[in-house]
């Protein structure tokens, strides 16, 4: 058979490009000093002498452009331009997360005070900030009841919700008064995980400008009913149905964030101006922020090389010549992630299914993973390796009280990348191993030296792995693993399939076909944000949750849920320690979001949430 790729002769053009790049990138200089800050409140410190005025132009990566603005969005599009991007800038939620690189809960930029928690971690007591709606209305509790009213009327429509959480798991609410009140839930939780993964969903809506069941008719209390809330939620989603009304919508004008809509145009810009009555610690110093879409990289790339981007990326395929955007007066800035990167296995696939379920199978294949390669070699060294739910990305995480969320064990690599490893693995449970042939099981059964239950003699340890078309980095690395897998008899046909595809055909439901065999998913993995700022992944890997082909383990589902509700942040570490020795996925390396391409001129935007939320009332230009 033959590959793109082989062990013995990688394409030297692509390598010795990608080489160059690397070399680049230790010898790009970051943003100057004045760009720099490890955290909004260093930025803070000289708001009094930012330069007021001016208008930056950022660039979406394409077709990510925001298309729902009612921030209680669907699943669709729950995307960080949608929502960080977006969504945020106008309504912020009652808890602020990102601090500089970090995750971090941000206390300054939230519109509540830190809660309180009694009853034995049951109840959370929460105050709200004098903040202020931009048209002058205060921000009360009620407008928090309005949310939530609407989120347990339509929780289906909602993006980021889990079934038994969030509203499920709530037993009461009192609204106090107009800046207090308390939620009682059906079980204590670790509050760093409350705090992180629950009450972070939380929002204040404008509830004397939205309650409403039609454009024209007048402002009630429909939401205290379930029939009107209904009905309010239908003519919300309609209003942010229709994308032409944006900018001259006044629903979407009252606004407690730094920033309001001033433009919308369709598949082509986003424009946003201050909010002059925000009531957050610093008012925006820009006169506006435009993001633009484009519809492929060259085209924002060629918009790049035109000076005309204050805040843009190099593309992947790029990157060996940046130094045309460096000669611009850019400064050529990774954008690392916080997450998890992999690709998915189809456990419910049966053919291949009884492969995946085999965890000396799943140990093979990480052997044969060379993630330093794919990481010099396909993200120009500005990858990270990672063999569990949490990285050894800097800055780790930590819970608010600075204890590290990540065990030391996910620092360590258990199935190192080893052909010869992979290959013992096999043999020693019945393969007859042909290197750059395909493997076949030679000892079918269910007994410790056999192949394992589902695998019938002379079954070929052969499967189809599928990447987006036109990611070249995902391309790259799909070829590298074939080519090595390749070493060790496994069979690996490659499949690049479009954007679109790729990122649904692992959403199978109960009683569809899943035909899929596994697939390496645009960006891949997990990025953490909300909801998943504690890195507890029961939406991800639980039993019926469908982000992992359908893998299903009850000792890890315990381990989540000792980790969710145990007041010790070490409780997570079990669980993260199942995750790095049970693989029941691929680890691949945490991939940067972007190569980001940042004027000289413009201050603020560095370090680079790994989060993804940005915060332009920080940012400024300078001549």
């Amino acid at each position: 058979m033959s590959h793109s790729w082989s062990k013995v002769s990688k394409p030297v053009g692509l390598l010795v490009a990608a080489l160059l790049a690397i070399s680049m990138l230790a010898a790009w200089s970051s943003p100057s000093s004045s760009s720099k800050g490890s955290s909004p409140a260093q930025v803070k410190t000289s708001a009094a002498t930012r330069a007021k005025g001016g208008t930056v132009t950022v660039a979406y990566l394409p077709g990510t452009q925001p298309v729902y603005i009612f921030p209680l969005f669907p699943g669709t599009d729950d995307t960080c331009e949608e929502i960080f991007w977006f969504v945020e800038q106008f309504w912020r939620p009652l808890y602020w997360f990102g601090e500089g690189a970090a995750l971090s809960y941000n206390p300054a930029l939230s519109i509540a005070n830190p809660p309180v928690y009694s009853n034995d971690r049951r109840t959370v007591t929460i105050t709200l900030k004098d903040w202020k709606w931009s048209d002058g209305t205060a921000v009360t509790t009620r407008d928090v009841q309005f949310w939530m009213n609407l989120l347990i009327a339509e929780k289906d429509n909602y993006a980021d919700y889990v079934p038994g959480y969030i509203p499920d798991n709530i037993a009461s609410i009192n609204y106090k008064n107009s800046t207090t009140f308390s939620i009682t839930f059906k079980q204590a939780y670790n509050t760093t995980w409350l705090l992180e993964n629950q009450l972070s969903l939380l929002f204040a809506i404008p509830q004397h400008a939205w309650d409403k069941t039609s454009a024209n008719g007048p402002i009630g209390n429909y939401d205290l009913t379930t029939k009107g809330a209904v009905a309010v939620y239908k003519f919300l989603n309609a209003e942010s149905s229709t994308l032409n009304t944006y900018a001259t919508n006044p629903l979407w004008q009252v606004v407690d964030g730094p920033f309001r809509l001033s433009s919308y145009q369709a598949n082509s810009e986003v424009t946003m101006a201050p909010n002059t009555h925000y009531s957050g610690p610093d008012k925006p110093s820009l006169s506006k922020v435009e993001f633009l879409n484009f519809t492929s990289d060259s085209a924002e790339y060629d918009e790049l090389l035109s000076g005309m981007l204050d805040y843009g990326y190099v593309p992947f395929n790029d990157m060996p010549s940046a130094r045309r955007v460096t000669s611009l007066g850019y400064s050529i800035v990774p954008w690392g992630q916080a997450g998890m990167n992999y690709a998915i296995y189809n456990y419910l696939n049966s053919t291949v299914g009884p492969l995946f379920q085999q965890l000396y199978i799943r140990q093979a294949l990480q052997h044969l993973v060379d993630q330093a390669g794919m990481i010099k070699t396909a993200l120009y060294g500005a990858g990270i390796p990672s063999y569990g739910p949490i990285p050894p990305y800097q800055p780790q995480p930590t819970s608010p009280s600075g204890q590290l969320l990540a065990d030391s064990t996910e620092r360590s690599n258990p199935y190192p990348y080893s052909v010869e490893d992979a290959i013992g693995l096999l043999e020693s449970h019945g393969w007859s191993v042909h290197p750059d042939g395909v493997d076949t099981c030679s000892r079918p059964g269910t007994g410790a030296n056999e192949c394992g239950a589902g695998i019938p003699a002379g079954r070929q340890l052969s499967f189809t792995f599928e990447y987006a078309t036109g990611v070249i980095q995902d391309e790259i690395e799909s070829q590298l693993f074939a080519s090595d897998a390749s070493a060790a008899g496994v069979h690996i046909t490659q499949k690049p399939v479009p954007v679109s595809v790729v990122n649904s055909i692992s959403a199978c439901t109960k009683g569809s076909p899943c035909t899929w065999q596994a697939g390496y998913y645009y960006l891949g993995g997990w990025q953490y944000g909300v909801p998943i700022n504690y890195p507890v992944g029961s939406v991800i890997f639980g039993c019926g949750a469908y982000y992992v082909g359908g893998y299903c383990s009850h000792t890890l589902d315990s381990l989540m849920e000792t980790a969710e509700t145990s007041p010790d942040v070490s409780a997570l570490y079990p669980y993260e320690n199942f995750l790095n020795q049970n693989v029941p996925v691929l680890w691949l390396p945490l991939q940067p979001y972007q190569f980001s391409a940042i004027k000289n001129q413009l201050h603020g935007t560095t370090p680079q949430n790994m989060g993804y939320w940005v915060t332009p009332e920080f940012w400024s230009l300078s001549s």
